[in-house]
């Protein structure tokens, strides 16, 4: 999906706009870590006195970075991050899917992880299809303009032609 940067296309970017790719793709990709942050602090036995009304600590937190993950990777986004960072937040938000029809699915269950990777590899695939149709399409576009350019010229030509001979 992204391209290997070497020292010179290094070059041509910019160490600026190099920094603001990683760190956006560094958004992306806590955007999709941030998910498991109810796990960890449960992992962690760490527990909020407020709830916020919801049944428990966990739940809030789970529900609460629901909702400020896609905030993150809107930041993120505007820093044109690597292609490849989506994966993360692909991968977290396909088991995330599963857990919420399944919640008693265990993390070390390997059909909830070849469903994510699958996903992924979904995302690869019409990501590129997406892009080859787009690439298509402006082709498409760009030899229909320059057959009207080349028709417009043969035109002129057979104009000049025709009233010249009279």
């Amino acid at each position: 999906m992204s391209r290997v940067l070497t020292g010179e296309r290094w070059k041509e970017l910019g160490t600026k706009e190099v920094t603001n790719r990683v760190i956006g793709s560094l958004f992306i990709a806590l955007s999709g870590l941030l998910l498991y942050l109810d796990k960890v602090l449960l992992f962690l036995e760490i527990e909020g006195d407020n709830t916020y009304g919801f049944s428990d600590y966990h739940t809030f937190i789970w529900v609460f970075m629901q909702s400020l993950v896609p905030l993150i990777m809107i930041i993120g986004f505007h820093l044109k991050p690597y292609s490849s960072s989506y994966l993360i937040p692909i991968y977290c938000y396909t088991i995330q899917i599963i857990w919420v029809f399944r919640p008693d699915m265990k993390i070390d269950n390997v059909l909830l992880h070849v469903f994510a990777i699958g996903s992924c590899i979904l995302f690869i695939v019409l990501t590129m299809l997406i892009k080859n149709i787009f690439k298509w399409r402006k082709c498409q576009v760009q030899l229909k303009e320059e057959f009207q350019h080349e028709t417009q010229e043969i035109l002129h030509i057979l104009k000049a032609k025709t009233i010249s001979e009279n």
